[in-house]
């Protein structure tokens, strides 16, 4: 009786060792399924987090090529503008006289010098520029009339005439020119030598301006 009691105890205890071993893979077993569903999720969200930055890369993509932006967005901020404070009148100015913009407003890349009123360009490229000139009739004169050209490299590429035809009139043009530079190329603004300005040139409700930027 005692035997079987002993056998009896033994085989008690033989499956609850066997018993607790399986409980133990079975709660092994289902920490790693745990964890694998755990990754599942992450590489989900992996996948949706990169479809959204190509996403996003494709519409800035499009959008810098509608704007003309460059590839490099550290070389494109090359842009200036200027205007004058101050102008002698019409006769005064004389002709095949450079214009500084004294007053500058913008002048990323340093390209502008409000000394000399020249623009050197920092880099290769293509550039636009545009300049507005402006005058009013009177003064010494009868009438208001002024010519300017754009000069890069002292060549002239581009022109600009204002005429009031009248004492009491005033008159405004403004000039645009896109322009491939090699670096160190300079670019200013100066009368030309056809005519002699006439008139008042500067005014505190109209400003000549010189603006220039790099397109890529």
């Amino acid at each position: 009786m005692e035997m079987k009691l002993i056998i009896f105890f033994a085989v008690i205890v033989l499956f609850t060792e066997a018993y607790s071993s399986l409980t133990e893979k079975d709660d092994v077993i289902q920490v790693l399924l745990n964890e694998i569903q755990k990754l599942g999720s992450k590489v989900e969200r992996l996948e949706r987090l990169e479809t959204e930055c190509v996403l996003k890369s494709d519409l800035s993509e499009d959008k810098r090529k509608r704007l003309l932006l460059p590839d490099n967005p550290s070389t494109s901020n090359i842009a200036f503008s200027a205007y004058l404070t101050h102008l002698d009148t019409g006769p005064g100015i004389g002709k095949l006289r450079e214009i500084v913009f004294d007053k500058i407003e913008t002048n990323l890349g340093n390209g502008y010098d409000t000394y000399s009123g020249t623009f050197r360009a920092p880099r290769d490229g293509v550039y636009a520029f545009t300049w507005t000139i402006f005058v009013v009739g009177g003064g010494s004169t009868a009438n208001g009339e002024v010519e300017t050209e754009l000069v890069i490299n002292g060549q002239v590429h581009g022109l600009l005439h204002a005429d009031t035809e009248a004492t009491s009139d005033d008159d405004s043009a403004t000039g645009f020119v896109i322009k491939v530079l090699n670096k160190d190329d300079i670019v200013f603004i100066r009368t030309t030598n056809r005519a002699l300005p006439q008139g008042i040139l500067h005014s505190n409700y109209m400003r000549w301006t010189f603006s220039g930027w790099l397109i890529e």
